[in-house]
């Protein structure tokens, strides 16, 4: 068995090459912590950017159709939305919670809808500071002029 060891360490294949000049200049420190990881390039010398391959250039698309503009793109309807869900404590617990679409049905009728009614009457009450409930007269609904009731897009 010996004589197997010595064979195998005499051998020059199993041997690692001598290190090269560059090799043979860099200091390693037995630094602790994150320091080890870290090691100071000499002066005049920058480190090694890695290449990058060039990004494929952006598909081309059709350009896109013209806009027709609705009453959805309204960014009014969003704020009435996003005030109605924020003050939900301020208002009475009468008034219906309502989503975009349904504001927006309710807004394009000729007569405001059930839950649009009970919301302007209840921030109507808000703002003058009452007590009791505003309430709406649809009698006197035919006698006010008729762009009231146009919502300007």
């Amino acid at each position: 068995m010996a004589d197997v060891e010595s064979s195998e360490l005499s051998s020059l294949s199993s041997l690692s090459p001598a290190p090269s000049e560059d090799e043979g200049d860099v200091e390693l420190k037995q630094d602790k912590g994150i320091l080890k990881f870290f090691h100071k390039l000499p002066k005049g010398t920058k480190p090694k950017e890695p290449e990058r391959e060039p990004s494929p250039p952006a598909p081309k698309r059709p350009p896109s159709p013209p806009h027709d503009y609705v009453l959805a793109d309204n960014p009014d309807i969003a704020f009435i939305v996003m005030f109605r869900s924020r003050f939900n404590d301020a208002l009475p617990k009468s008034v219906a919670n309502f989503g975009p679409q349904e504001l927006e049905r309710d807004v394009t009728e000729s007569v405001p809808g059930q839950r649009v009614e009970q919301f302007l009457c209840a921030v109507l009450g808000l703002l003058l500071n009452r007590k009791q409930d505003v309430k709406y007269d649809a009698i006197a609904i035919p006698a006010l002029p008729s762009n009231i009731y146009k919502f300007s897009c």
